[in-house]
């Protein structure tokens, strides 16, 4: 029996799982929003509050992220409605992020079709071959810096305004609809809070956002990842092969809602965040999952591979060019 026949008894929703999943993350997102403008001027309590308010959005994330695979609940209308209600706090337009996203799941894994992916990589030939101008750009692009504190904020804080495709596929009624629900988001934090309001959002969506960043690029930028052109391409062997497992712990499961169970997400996107868990261990200890499992210090670790290498499968370090 496939892993994939038998994941799809785990697809079943559940309404009163799903709004209490929604309910707490607000609840506990803005409570310490709410501490950490309080206690602004105290920054040894003000800062963790924030840093813990940023997790609170990326939890916000990935349960909006359900809702764009059409999973968190029922009925459909419900479901999105509370995707495109979840936007303004994590600052993405509901049904062009979904319409990205999913370009994302079809392309994984496939050296053909990076302009689907979240983070870019070149291979050791094209990095070889690019003039140096283009290295120099590359290197700075794939710098953690770059990569974990300044481009996820203006990723999410600017580039979201306007997300790529918006005019291609027609949705720039959501990126509008989605920029005014933020507008009205802003105000109102500002005309309870004032000034200390937004500048507390804006450090919790820093610290969010960067956080938020180092999840999927250890999960798709480890060492022996499966890339591979479009003529050997397999949606299958791609979800189970392009993707890693975080194995950073129970705690780090719960506010990411199990997102670090990739594989099996890649290959069953159906399956809801709060059953993603259980159906990941039930399917390793039927031995139908072998995953590749990436533990926090290993994924801190996989900062150093830049490029990726065709003729020994796997990705290497700008040394190796």
């Amino acid at each position: 029996m496939s892993v994939l026949k038998v994941s799809l008894a785990y697809r079943k929703v559940s309404l009163w799982t799903a709004m209490f999943q929604l309910v707490i993350t607000l609840g506990g997102y803005f409570a310490l929003l709410g501490l950490a403008i309080l206690y602004f001027d105290k920054l040894w309590f003000s800062m963790p509050c924030m840093f813990a308010a940023g997790l609170g959005a990326v939890r916000l994330y990935m349960l909006q992220h359900d809702c764009m695979h059409r999973c968190f609940l029922k009925p459909k209308w419900l479901n999105d409605t509370i995707g495109i209600l979840l936007s303004p706090m994590t600052l993405t337009p509901f049904f062009m992020g979904r319409y990205n996203h999913n370009l994302h799941h079809s392309h994984v894994g496939n050296l053909d079709r990076r302009d689907t992916f979240e983070i870019n990589v070149m291979t050791l030939a094209e990095y070889r071959s690019a003039p140096p101008l283009r290295r120099i750009l590359y290197r700075i692009y794939r710098s953690p810096v770059t990569l974990l504190l300044i481009g996820p904020f203006l990723v999410y804080a600017v580039f979201q305004r306007f997300p790529r495709n918006t005019l291609k596929v027609g949705l720039l009624w959501d990126v509008v609809l989605h920029n005014a629900l933020l507008l009205l988001y802003l105000a109102g934090l500002y005309a309870v809070a004032g000034a200390t309001g937004l500048y507390a959002l804006g450090l919790s969506v820093f610290f969010g956002v960067s956080v938020g960043a180092f999840i999927p690029y250890v999960e798709h930028n480890f060492e022996d990842i499966h890339w591979q052109r479009s003529s050997h391409h397999n949606a299958q062997d791609a979800a189970l092969q392009a993707s890693a497992v975080l194995d950073f712990g129970d705690v780090f499961h719960w506010i990411t809602a199990n997102i670090g169970f990739h594989d099996l997400h890649h290959l069953n996107p159906s399956i809801p965040s709060y059953r993603l868990k259980q159906a990941y261990e039930n399917l390793e200890r039927m031995g139908l999952l072998q995953s590749r499992k990436i533990t926090l210090r290993e994924g801190i670790a996989c900062l150093r591979w830049k490029l990726w290498d065709e003729d020994q499968h796997r990705m290497v370090t700008f040394a190796a060019a």
